[in-house]
This record gives structure tokens, C-alpha cells and sequence, in this order.
């Protein structure tokens, strides 16, 4: 049994296992990049990538409603679309912070769209917000900014109150935009460090 509000210490596979088809209303989620970043427990090469994006993509689909997350690299929108082909794409502009692409700097993210929340809903496909990890990155290596899991929660829900869940949680970013739009979370996160540090972020946010 699933329950709301809540930080699960596990793979996500696990936990999308307790979950009923399209019983999310929106996954939104950072996965690992493939790119050898150092995480606490998890080797980070694109082989991993692939293995992980073909595991857990069906999964979340099946689960969600909606969902949306970062595709890192355009160069794998090729076998994203021949395998997984998404609904739609979002333009995240967030500025290049010294980020290399073909012809020079990378000032922009693809973001994969799957399946609608509201049957009648419309949302900009191109935001704005600054692309720099937030001064205290709570000992992440790559924590999103808070201004990006806002934007889609706000865009995503409207007036509605949602169940948003990050099926890979790192630092906590989109369960702490959840609540504070007081919408519920459920959050996976494989690593007992990051845990940590989301449930601290998260009770700190409380007694605010």
C-alpha cells in the first residue's frame, strides 16, 4: 500500500510495483543522467542509462496520468522516439552554464511529455527559468532548482489539488515544490544519503 506524503528508501521500480494503473496524477522526475556524474550509490554511464530508461519508462507511464522529465542529451531523442516515443516536448531555456553542445553551447533541455492530466489542458511548451543548481545543492551533486519543479506543478495543476510523484527523488527539489503548493508527493530515492537530506528539507520547510 502506497501512502501519500511520504519518502520511500527503494527502488523505484518497487514502488511503481504497489501502484495501480494511471493512479498518479502527474511523475515528475529527474532520473540520472548517464554522463559519470559521482552519486552516492549508483554508477552513472550511459550503458546504466539506457538499461534504466527502458526499465522504468513503461513503468511510468502505465502509473501516471502525466509525465514529464528531462532527457538530458538531444543526441538520444533518436532512440527515445524509436523506443518510447513521447506525446510532446518541452522546452526548458535555462541558459548555458558552460554546457557543450555540436556547434558550441547547450542553452536548452528537451523534457519528455507522456499522456495529459486534465483531458482539456493547455500548457506552454517553453519555459524559462535559470538552469544553475541553487547555491546549497544539500550535498547533491546536481540538484534541480526550485523555480523548474514549479513552473510544471503550477502549469500541470492549475487550481486542482494533485499526487505528484518523483520516481527518483535525489535531494528532494520536486517533493518540497509539491507540498509547499500544498499538493502530495510520494517520492523513490535508492540512496539512504539522499533520503536523508529530502526528509531534512522537507521537516525544515514545515516549521517555517
Amino acid at each position: 500500500m502506497i501512502e501519500l506524503n511520504r519518502i520511500y528508501n527503494e527502488n523505484c521500480m518497487i514502488t511503481m510495483s504497489k501502484m495501480d494503473n494511471k493512479s498518479i496524477d502527474l511523475i515528475l522526475t529527474d532520473p540520472p543522467y548517464g554522463v559519470g556524474i559521482e552519486y552516492d550509490n549508483y554508477n552513472d554511464t550511459e550503458e546504466n542509462w539506457f538499461d534504466l530508461m527502458s526499465n522504468v519508462l513503461p513503468e511510468m507511464i502505465r502509473v501516471a496520468k502525466m509525465v514529464i522529465m528531462p532527457v538530458c542529451r538531444i543526441g538520444r531523442l533518436q532512440w527515445i522516439y524509436s523506443n518510447y516515443p513521447p506525446d510532446w516536448l518541452i522546452c526548458w531555456y535555462k541558459g548555458s552554464g558552460g554546457h557543450r553542445s555540436y556547434i558550441g553551447f547547450n542553452d536548452w533541455e528537451p523534457h519528455l511529455v507522456y499522456g495529459k492530466y486534465l483531458k482539456q489542458q493547455y500548457m506552454h511548451d517553453y519555459f524559462h527559468t535559470k538552469g544553475s543548481p541553487p547555491k546549497n545543492t544539500y550535498g547533491h551533486p546536481c540538484p534541480k532548482p526550485l523555480a523548474w519543479a514549479y513552473w510544471i506543478i503550477k502549469n500541470v495543476a492549475r487550481d486542482n489539488t494533485i499526487t505528484i510523484y518523483d520516481s527518483f527523488l535525489g535531494s528532494g527539489t520536486v517533493a518540497y515544490a509539491a507540498r509547499e503548493l500544498r499538493h502530495n508527493y510520494i517520492g523513490s530515492e535508492i540512496s539512504k544519503k539522499y533520503c536523508s537530506i529530502a526528509e531534512n528539507r522537507m521537516s525544515q520547510m514545515m516549521l517555517l
